[in-house]
């Protein structure tokens, strides 16, 4: 309650503050403060005590384009859970570099940019590549980006650097270069967007990435060798609208090989103030009987927040028995009213039956209320339970009762 009761006090006062756009010669500010409470008991004990945590992620970023050819950014971010630093001394390690990079717009007079620095990647529906701005944390990569203007190709080419195991070099000296026969065991990815419009009320957009992960699990064998290869299509049907996504991995994770794939298809109606919707996401999985193969498909870099439950069980909990994810969805936001309702309800099967011959999780439901209290402002409040079957009472014996969990969250941009 003391921690619900501070999160309200620093929302208030910190609300005149962070509603309004700030743009002084030609520099823009942006910022955001995302504060969250949580009341977590997702273990299916009734027997403990329910965890409580309160997350905060405060950025601040500045913008400028010069003579129209040069796009400066850069975003800084604080990530912290109250209480972690154990003092209330000053500590700095939860302040980093969100976002910093320059874009060069239209190199050449060319039909494109060239964006180099630290980037968040967004595509689409978020399903292969995503920010996840759930997390207090955020994702962004370090890397190089070049945009083909949609009026040309409307093509997008990346290379990004997960990890750099060999330390930078500043000063040479033989004894610190590795041995010319060593590959330098970084993590990496190279890939590609293309958005194809095929009509007004139709799209259909193109992924493909290639993850490498060049440290040794054994002699010229990486850790990852993936090619991830995906499409989303999304159509508009007057009141009814459909979004299909497919998605398929191959290539190697250490000494097995990969063969992995993701469907999902769902469908909404709009009913003016209502939709209604339904659908199916499903990720391949291992079968525990076979296991010289990697069968189970990885959403590595997705939003997966946004798709496989709000209790995020899911795909981390499916232990590599992949996941069928049946779920209908409503939503309901009355004229002219600050409010806004939805309710999700998700059954979850694995998609390989387990070695004791089981192959349902467990059915989630998710409520969501949103109070739009001023213009980039808003306060969310969610409730959600989760009804464990036979793989999640094995997973977490004796552990068997209801979960549950229930959050209050403020999100403020400037």
């Amino acid at each position: 309650m003391k921690k619900i009761i501070l999160l309200f006090t620093i929302f208030f006062l910190t609300q005149s503050n962070l509603t309004l756009s700030q743009e002084i010669d030609g520099w823009k500010l942006n910022g955001q403060v995302q504060l969250r409470s949580e009341v977590d008991g997702r273990d299916f004990s009734n027997s403990t005590h329910p965890l409580t945590f309160t997350s905060m992620r405060t950025r601040l970023g500045v913008e400028k384009t010069f003579s129209g050819k040069v796009n400066f950014f850069v975003q800084f971010q604080d990530s912290r859970v109250f209480g972690e630093e154990g003092s209330p001394t000053t500590y700095t390690a939860n302040v980093d570099l969100y976002q910093g990079y320059v874009k060069l717009i239209k190199p050449f007079d060319l039909d494109f940019t060239v964006q180099a620095g630290r980037f968040a990647i967004i595509y689409g529906t978020e399903r292969f590549f995503g920010a996840s701005n759930w997390s207090y944390i955020g994702r962004s990569f370090d890397g190089v980006r070049f945009s083909i203007m949609p009026e040309s190709w409307d093509l997008d080419l990346f290379a990004l650097t997960l990890n750099e195991a060999v330390s930078f070099i500043n000063n040479p000296s033989p004894s610190i270069y590795p041995f010319p026969q060593q590959e330098t065991p970084s993590h990496s990815i190279y890939g590609f967007y293309k958005k194809n419009k095929i009509s007004d009320k139709s799209k259909f957009d193109l992924t493909g990435f290639y993850e490498i992960d060049r440290k040794d699990v054994r002699p010229d064998t990486n850790t990852i060798e993936v090619f991830t290869f995906g499409g989303t299509y999304w159509g508009n049907y007057g009141d009814f609208s459909t979004v299909f996504e497919a998605g398929y991995q191959l290539g190697s994770r250490g000494v097995r090989d990969v063969s992995a794939y993701m469907i999902s298809v769902s469908g909404n109606y709009n009913a003016g103030i209502s939709t209604f919707g339904l659908g199916v996401d499903i990720l391949s999985g291992i079968d525990p009987s076979k296991t010289d193969k990697s069968n189970t498909y990885l959403p590595s870099y997705g939003t997966n927040h946004k798709f496989y439950g709000y209790m995020d069980y899911f795909p981390s909990n499916a232990f590599g028995l992949g996941v069928n994810d049946f779920y209908l969805k409503a939503a309901f936001n009355p004229v002219d009213s600050k409010f806004g309702f939805a309710a999700d309800i998700h059954h979850f099967m694995s998609n390989q039956k387990s070695a004791s011959d089981q192959n349902t999780f467990g059915q989630e439901i998710d409520l969501t209320v949103i109070y739009k209290f001023a213009q980039g402002t808003n306060v969310t409040w969610g409730g959600s339970l989760f009804f464990p079957a036979d793989i999640m009472k094995s997973l977490y014996s004796p552990r068997e009762d209801i979960a549950f969990w229930t959050y209050l969250m403020i999100t403020a941009n400037l």
